[in-house]
């Protein structure tokens, strides 16, 4: 049967990982926690949601590009700033088939 900790046992191994030093993954493992469960935990500690999105300002792109770079495996795939969020979708969508 599955154990739930309570909070504050999840406070305890959270404080334990600040002292520690170790990675969020190697901590979980070493204290028999999943590793998206434990990292779940320092989300909610500080508040944050992830949506898996960085954002990129337009100044930050190297050499003024006014594209959005993908590499995976092995390809590349460039994306006009200025393109729309259907297509964004359509792009996103056709990657997530890649592995």
């Amino acid at each position: 049967m599955k154990r739930y900790l309570t909070r504050d046992e999840r406070q305890k191994h959270l404080a334990r990982w600040k002292a520690g030093g170790m990675s969020k993954n190697a901590y979980a493992l070493s204290a028999g926690i999943c590793p998206r469960t434990f990292i779940g935990w320092t989300w909610q500690e500080s508040g944050k949601k992830d949506s898996g999105f960085v954002e990129i300002p337009k100044e930050k792109l190297a050499g003024g590009s006014q594209d959005i770079v993908i590499e995976k495996c092995g390809i590349t795939i460039r994306i006009p700033l200025a393109v729309g969020v259907q297509e964004l979708q359509t792009v996103f969508a056709a990657l997530g088939g890649v592995q």
